[in-house]
């Protein structure tokens, strides 16, 4: 949810940098338009499946994923509507963590009636090939978590 009001902050700073900057006649800073993106994680779940209805994530250090029940985030920093595609072992779910790109955060995992089968600290391996533009870009993330055996 901060990743939201620091997008809207950062956008109206920019642009006052732009009025400022481009008044002055002097050559500064690349010149940013105020816009945004959503950088998507791709969650690979490897193990039995069946049980799960939604997942939800967080980027940084010690966050808390958002129940299954939360409300969107806006940016949503997981979208308990998203569809998951099967894969080889599990299925790769993808999840949205706003501007941000965390080394670090946590991926919740609830079944179909809402209760928490696992949370887990994540590390996110990132591909960001607007790393060098000054003005940035959308990256993907990607993470790979095993679901705990189910008892019996």
């Amino acid at each position: 949810m901060g990743t939201g009001r620091a997008a809207v902050i950062g956008g109206a700073a920019s642009i006052a940098l732009v009025v400022v900057l481009g008044g002055a006649g002097c050559a500064g800073p690349a010149v940013c338009t105020a816009i945004g993106w959503a950088n998507g994680v791709e969650l690979t779940l490897l193990g039995d499946t069946s049980a799960v209805g939604t997942v939800t994530a967080c980027g940084g250090a010690g966050c808390t994923p958002p129940t299954a029940d939360d409300p969107l985030a806006d940016p949503p920093e997981a979208d308990p509507g998203s569809t998951p595609t099967p894969v080889p072992g599990g299925v790769r779910w993808p999840l949205h963590l706003g501007m941000d790109t965390p080394h670090h955060g946590a991926v919740a995992v609830y079944d179909r009636a809402g209760q928490l089968l696992v949370e887990q600290a994540v590390t996110i391996r990132w591909d960001s090939p607007h790393a060098a533009d000054p003005c940035g870009g959308p990256s993907s993330g990607r993470v790979t978590m095993r679901l705990p055996a189910s008892p019996g």
